[in-house]
């Protein structure tokens, strides 16, 4: 359900200049973050550091990754949410997700617990609504903790802005489908996989194992046409032409950044984190280098 940067994700502040920006990087295994002059800012002490979401980002305090503990680091670098959790999230809605003793809730930003863990596992809340797993099933839950849908799903998206969801009911006989929130089926149309819904458009995959983009009707918007893909993000997708060439396009179809690496992010705030031979950067929407890592 998530891309598979799940690290390696950088931190914005709040205007989209390259020179105001926190870049997040490594020095060997601790992260930290630079600005866009290379500068660094918040010196690479973490284990783990996420993006910056609502001021906060999630950040880890140990000898490892697994052995850690995670709180929450303000943009000067400081504990604002002491480390206390086995693994955390981003904050969204006001709520961030944490794992506490093999099971996952959420908090407020003072740390309080605002939905208690009772989850196998759970996702960051977009608009309104969260995906949560309970005994091997996922469904969606309100900022209350209430289940708007049941978890009786093997797998299911995010809910879009107008409230549309995909879902596959069970790993091997059904295919995933286009519902609303009453779990009311709004296409005929199914199919092998869809991702997240956003910007009014969803990845999805059809039976000859190509992406193209769907509408909340399952109408193909995009045409399948390439080998994996990711939901559109201020107002490009990542997309993978002949498995291991990445570039983005726009909600037309049309290729603007030339398909060249070997993985790549989502665009935040104008910019994207990429891989290209072994090389780190962060590129802007003309494809232009801002910041280079390696």
């Amino acid at each position: 359900m998530r891309t598979f940067l799940t690290v390696m994700l950088f931190c914005f502040l709040s205007t989209a200049d390259a020179q105001e920006q926190l870049f997040w990087y490594l020095e060997g295994t601790k992260a930290g973050f630079k600005d866009g002059k290379g500068d660094v800012v918040i010196k690479p002490t973490f284990v783990f550091a996420d993006k910056f979401s609502e001021g906060l980002a999630g950040a880890g305090k140990g000898e490892d990754m697994f052995s850690a503990l995670y709180g929450f680091i303000n943009t000067k670098g400081d504990w604002v949410i002491q480390p206390q959790f086995n693994a955390v999230g981003q904050f969204t809605d006001g709520l961030a997700r944490v794992s506490k003793d093999g099971n996952w809730g959420y908090i407020d930003k003072n740390g309080k617990i605002a939905i208690t863990p009772i989850y196998d596992l759970c996702y960051e809340f977009e608009n309104g609504y969260a995906q949560a797993q309970k005994k091997g099933k996922w469904g969606i839950i309100n900022k209350k903790g209430e289940w708007i849908i049941a978890p009786t799903y093997y797998d299911l998206t995010n809910v879009s802005k107008d409230k549309i969801l995909a879902t596959k009911k069970d790993l091997y006989t059904t295919p995933w489908e286009i519902m609303d929130l009453k779990e009311k089926k709004l296409s005929d149309s199914t199919f092998d996989r869809v991702k997240d819904f956003n910007e009014g458009l969803a990845p999805a995959r059809d039976k000859n194992d190509k992406y193209g983009f769907i509408n909340s009707k399952g109408q193909w918007i995009i045409q399948p046409q390439f080998t994996n893909a990711e939901p559109f993000a201020e107002g490009l997708a990542a997309v993978e032409i002949d498995y291991g060439n990445w570039g983005f396009i726009d909600a037309s179809g049309k290729v603007v950044i030339e398909p060249k690496y070997d993985r790549s992010a989502s665009f935040i705030n104008g910019f994207a984190f990429v891989e290209r031979i072994g090389k780190h950067m962060y590129i802007n929407k003309e494809g232009e280098i801002v910041l280079a890592l390696d």
